[in-house]
């Protein structure tokens, strides 16, 4: 009361006393006596899937009327836009990198093809299902999708501002919160330090769909499970205010389920409508775009998404305007800078793995560019991360970043092993070959450097084998690469005579040893020779002429691969080239035991307007010496000369020309067509008289393999109708 008495010396007694009266009474309310509280502004975010990108024009909507967002908390996809924009993305920021997003990569959760290696690219075969074992227990993955590519963009986005923020989320441009729920415990979380796209990639884990994020050594799913609408998460941080946006798709209420699908739908739905309920009371104002039926899962009209939001936000933009003062709006508060600059001048101080069990130290450090001393490249720190998720010996890869100053970062690779054992089993069709398959076992870095012990038969009318092959990519975490294999195989091809009628199979057996060793400077070239040794049984065959017959031969053999195209069935861009070259000695003496010959094939594709690819071929081969039968090269089908049968043309030399367009009608559709000019002959590389095809066809990428089905025709008046699906093998 002193200071009071002082200021106000010239008022009466009762002046003083009606004074004093309303202090205790400002007092009582917990009104500060000096200044008024800052009003905070909270943003809420639900989840929604690819729904969520409506958030992007909500707050675009509140950018454009300078409302202030004073924090966020995000659940899921709410956690992806909340997080981009605590970082520092404006609304218009976030919808170029949504557009620029390859959506349909980006759920992908195979490696990248070019940062695999080409031996192994090339040293394993596809199949339509694999089962993997814990132990001698089959092991199922946590969900259909490890969420490795995303959590690597969300990396790319986010690493400069959290390193920025030195891990804390209440450092960014805006203080975050995401929420994720503990599956071990069934705690809600909501994650404010750390790694920040790993905590993101925690929070949109859906059950199921993705396998569940690891933070701090717990396994975390998507916050939605627990909550969906996070404003009781936005009250906890001090919101005054709290604008909510929710995109639940839920079934409306007094709907009946159809089928059994419904059912569970609903009775989802139900659970999380019951959960929603008392945050949505904590919400001042609600926006709730009108996305129609939009599913989800579908990112396409991305545009038409955030137009929604923004329209629902600027429906209630009076309502929000009420509530935040005029003198809040005027922007004068400001945001908070980041300097982004700041993780690439940081010098690594320390460099780390967990997660390891049988992988070696080497093979990881191998793979990863950067090192302790040098400076962060967050472009060499992905390259590496993906490099060695390619090895194919992780479930996931991630970094964890440690802000030590403002200077200096440790660096953590997190790494998931997988479990070494699986057996694969493949099948395709082939119009005239018919049905062929595979039983592969794959036993993978039993010593720790990635090597594969892979026994195999495979089975079909044309070709059948069973052999084991050892195979290490890696040998001792170098650039050398070595193939060992032991195998016999039966082959039973057509000869056709000429126009196409089929005269009889040419039957050959084959027992082979073989051993190669080479170099893979790079993930995408590899030099590789070895030896062969090998016996051949050609059966007797009345109608080609052919009495029984044994050969024993030493062989010496080369090969160089380069290839970088980003998909082995629908390339758009790349180039691939391939260089095989055989020298073989006979044991015996006869026409026939001892040959050399050559291959060379070249593959280039270029992608132009998105959609359109075009594409070259070339192949040459020969040989300067007489062949036996089953040496001869062998063209004919839909991918090189069209309207012939496969494999129909043989002989001594053979090189074709080829020229493919190909149109993407769709996600996985599209429409092929090639032109092809080529020639096999017994005597001589004949360019003077070439046959000329064509072809035309419908293509797709599904999840069992491709599907084909082309009609090609040539200029000996033939034609030819072509139907295949699944992996070549």
């Amino acid at each position: 009361m002193e200071l009071i008495k002082k200021v106000f010396t010239p008022v009466s007694a009762t002046h003083l006393k009606y004074l004093s009266g309303m202090l205790a009474l400002v007092l009582w309310l917990g009104i500060p006596l000096y200044a008024q509280k800052p009003l905070k502004v909270g943003l809420a975010l639900s989840g929604g899937g690819a729904r969520g990108i409506a958030h992007i024009g909500v707050i675009m909507a509140l950018e454009e009327n300078n409302i202030p967002i004073d924090l966020i908390a995000g659940t899921s996809m709410g956690s992806i836009v909340g997080g981009l924009y605590a970082c520092g993305f404006s609304g218009h920021e976030m919808r170029d990198i949504v557009h620029q997003l390859d959506w349909n990569s980006i759920f992908n959760q195979e490696p990248d093809p070019k940062r695999v290696l080409v031996s192994k690219r090339y040293g394993m075969l596809e199949p339509l299902l694999r089962l993997r074992f814990k132990f001698w227990d089959i092991y199922l993955p946590f969900g259909l999708n490890n969420g490795q590519r995303i959590s690597e963009e969300l990396f790319a986005l986010t690493a400069e501002a959290n390193f920025a923020a030195q891990n804390n989320f209440d450092s960014l441009v805006v203080p975050l919160r995401v929420t994720a729920v503990d599956i071990a415990t069934a705690e809600l979380l909501a994650l404010g330090r750390g790694e920040l796209s790993q905590a993101i990639h925690a929070s949109m884990s859906i059950p199921l769909v993705f396998a569940p994020a690891r933070v701090d050594d717990r396994m975390l799913v998507d916050g939605g499970v627990l909550d969906m609408l996070p404003t009781d998460i936005a009250k906890q941080m001090g919101a005054d205010i709290i604008i909510a946006s929710d995109l639940e798709d839920l079934f409306p209420l007094g709907k009946e389920p159809k089928h059994f699908a419904d059912v569970a739908s609903h009775t989802l739905d139900i659970t999380i409508r019951e959960l929603k309920k008392k945050n949505l009371k904590l919400a001042d104002v609600l926006i709730e775009p009108d996305l129609g039926n939009h599913r989800s899962s579908d990112y396409s009209k991305l545009d038409s998404l955030i137009q929604a939001g923004y329209e629902a936000a600027m429906a209630k933009m009076v309502e929000i305007k009420k509530m935040v003062p005029a003198d809040y709006r005027s922007g004068s508060k400001g945001k908070r800078k980041l300097d982004r600059g700041l993780l690439n001048h940081a010098r690594i101080e320390w460099i780390q793995v967990k997660g390891r069990d049988r992988v070696r130290l080497s093979v990881i450090a191998g793979e990863f560019p950067l090192k302790k001393g040098d400076r962060f490249d967050k472009v060499k720190a992905l390259n590496g991360v993906k490099n060695i998720y390619a090895t194919g010996l992780f479930e996931n890869v991630w970094l964890e970043l440690k802000a030590l100053s403002k200077e200096s970062v440790g660096v953590t690779i997190h790494v998931i092993e997988k479990y070494p054992r699986t057996i694969g089993f493949g099948l395709n069709y082939r119009s005239e070959e018919g049905l062929s398959g595979f039983v592969q076992i794959v036993h993978f870095n039993f010593l720790g450097w990635g090597e594969r012990f892979m026994p195999l038969v495979r089975f079909g009318d044309w070709h059948n084998r069973v052999g084991i092959e050892v195979i290490n990519d890696r040998f001792f975490a170098t650039p050398l690469v070595v193939h060992n294999g032991i195998y016999y195989e039966r082959d039973r091809p057509i000869v056709y005579a000429k126009g196409g009628r089929q005269l009889s199979h040419l039957e050959t057996e084959r027992a082979v040893a073989q051993f190669s060793a080479g170099i893979q400077p790079n993930h995408y070239l590899l030099f590789t020779a070895g030896l062969r040794r090998e016996r051949v049984w050609l059966e007797q065959n009345p109608v080609l002429r052919l009495t029984n017959q044994t050969s024993d031969y030493w062989g010496v053999y080369a090969k160089m691969v380069f290839d970088n195209t980003n998909d082995r069935y629908f390339p758009t861009s790349g180039i691939r080239l391939i260089l095989d070259a055989v020298s073989v000695s006979g044991l015996q003496s006869s026409v026939g035991e001892t040959f050399a010959k050559f291959c060379g094939r070249f593959n280039a594709n270029l992608t132009v307007l998105k959609r359109h690819t075009l594409g070259l071929d070339l192949m040459a081969a020969g040989s300067a010496d007489d062949l036996p039968v089953y040496e001869n090269f062998r063209l004919g089908g839909p991918d090189d000369l069209a309207a012939f049968h496969r494999e129909e043309r043989w002989g001594k030399f053979a090189w074709y020309v080829r020229l493919n367009y190909r149109y993407r009608l769709g996600k996985r559709w599209y429409l092929n067509t090639a032109g092809s000019v080529g020639q096999v002959a017994q005597n001589a590389l004949r360019l003077d008289v070439p046959l000329r095809t064509a072809l035309v066809g419908v293509a797709a990428d599904t999840p069992v393999g491709p599907f084909r089905i082309g009609y090609g025709w040539n200029n000996e008046a033939r034609e030819q109708l072509y139907f295949s699906f699944g992996y070549a093998f």
